[in-house]
């Protein structure tokens, strides 16, 4: 996010939609479509809400924000009412350098940009990070907070499924990784529940 607020052209909008549009993808996991589809009327700040209209399989759904994410939606916001883009409900909450919605290969290639200017992609042609990994990464973290609370996954599974806008959990369960963290996690809250307690011995007098 510090290096997309450094892109160009200077004095336009650009850096701060590109910064702000990641910072969203990360915090909510939602699409990039998704998110680049969003109308000004689908932002709720006061009730920390955003309304994902008609997403993939065409689903609609509510989606929380979190407190830093709405300070950092309401910043973006306010900086694009000062560059006089359209108030009205409809209108598109990101916009491009020319003031319309702005497209998935547009933010793709800013994306990329990015990625190989702080090295976490090399040159063109090599694989590396992707957009559609900051909704990966929404759902591991989330699966790994449920892990260390201790939570049934098996209850809790289908809510996330429903939040990511999953049709059914099958779908959220390609995206549930095993990170090392994960699996320490899990091999911890494992062993508390099934290990086998050491065979005390009782001393020869």
């Amino acid at each position: 996010m510090a290096a997309a607020r450094k892109l160009g052209p200077p004095g336009s909008l650009r850096p701060i939609v590109v910064s702000t549009l990641i910072g969203l993808l990360y915090a909510t996991g939602i699409r990039i479509g998704e998110a680049l589809n969003l109308a000004l009327c689908d932002i709720d700040l006061r009730g920390r809400l955003i309304e994902i209209r008609e997403g993939k399989f065409k689903k609609s759904r509510y989606v929380p924000l979190s407190p830093s994410a709405t300070s950092h939606m309401r910043a973006y916001l306010e900086r694009r009412k000062r560059a006089g883009f359209s108030a009205a409900p409809s209108a598109y909450v990101f916009l491009n350098v020319i003031g319309t919605k702005h497209g998935h290969p547009g933010f793709e290639t800013a994306f990329l940009e990015i990625l190989r200017g702080v090295g976490l992609r090399g040159p063109k042609g090599e694989r590396g990070p992707r957009i559609h990994d900051l909704r990966h990464t929404f759902a591991v973290n989330r699966l790994l907070a449920w892990y260390r609370q201790g939570v049934n996954l098996g209850s809790k599974l289908p809510l996330l499924s429903t939040y990511l806008g999953h049709s059914t959990v099958t779908g959220t369960e390609v995206y549930l990784h095993a990170t090392a963290e994960l699996l320490e996690s899990a091999g911890r809250r494992f062993h508390a529940r099934f290990a086998v307690p050491p065979v005390v011995r009782n001393k020869k007098p």
